[in-house]
């Protein structure tokens, strides 16, 4: 009971080798063969009608999309109104707590710093 020669371990790691090579190459190729079946499926094949199926809006829509417009332009344009009125508000509050603060004998400092 000396345990393994040489020998036994190079054939033990040629044999280790062979065996992830295998796995490695099955692994390959059934990805490869789903990866192909889901090209034909999905992308391969098509019939005309099913690549060609375009939205074409006609006046109805064109009409309906431009008042969606509208309506995106004009909630953005009350959304910068808004920002610029909460602006001024933290603006006048900062002014009045350094007010607040100069009045009650305190340094006066710029908090925006």
């Amino acid at each position: 009971m000396q345990g393994k020669s040489n020998k036994q371990y190079a054939d033990s790691a040629r044999g280790a080798g062979l065996a992830f090579v295998g796995i490695i190459v099955v692994l390959v190729m059934a990805g490869g063969n789903e990866f192909y079946k889901h090209c034909r499926d999905h992308y391969w094949n098509k019939p005309d009608s099913v690549l060609h199926q375009y939205w074409i809006p006609n006046e109805a829509d064109q009409i309906w999309l431009d008042s969606l417009y509208e309506q995106v332009k004009r909630t953005e344009d009350d959304v910068i109104e808004l920002n610029e009125s909460v602006n001024r508000i933290d603006r006048k509050i900062d002014e009045l707590i350094l007010d607040r603060i100069e009045d009650n004998g305190m340094k006066k400092r710029n908090i925006h710093e």
